[in-house]
């Protein structure tokens, strides 16, 4: 059995080559030999940095969210992280989508770690957008507040 893994380097024929691969082939798939264009690389965040930890470069797509290997122990709140999820399904059933559109595992996860007391610490951590910090914010930064 054979399986290959393909991207378009651009959307249209003769185009710039500025579209790189999923993220989710990290780690599986062959990196192309051509640099993505300038405009095109991580935006907003800067590069994935390193495991606030140990110092690592973070290479996963869930320890680039944790800020963290995924190896690396660290404190979490687990009675914020449960009171989290327990938002996260009332939020979700009101919403009528599913639980992973309002935050995943890995954001609460990085929340009950990081404890963010305001809304520039909330939208810091991977998977915080101005959306989610408008629609969210308020709620979870509640809730963190009431465990300190």
């Amino acid at each position: 059995m054979h399986l290959a893994l393909s991207w378009a380097l651009s959307r249209t024929p003769g185009g710039r080559a500025s579209r790189k691969p999923s993220r989710f082939l990290s780690g599986i798939a062959p990196q192309t030999e051509r640099e993505p264009a300038p405009s095109r690389r991580r935006r907003s965040r800067g590069p994935a940095g390193n495991c606030r930890v140990c110092n690592r470069e973070l290479t996963t797509p869930a320890a680039i969210m944790l800020r963290r290997c995924e190896t690396c122990a660290v404190d979490v709140d687990t009675e914020l992280l449960a009171q989290l999820k327990d938002w996260r399904l009332r939020t979700a059933t009101e919403m009528k989508v599913p639980a992973y559109v309002v935050f995943t595992d890995n954001t609460l996860t990085a929340i009950a770690e990081m404890l963010p007391t305001d809304e520039a610490a909330l939208v810091a951590i991977p998977g915080i957008g101005a959306r989610k910090l408008e629609q969210f914010g308020p709620d979870v930064l509640e809730l963190v507040r009431a465990r300190r």
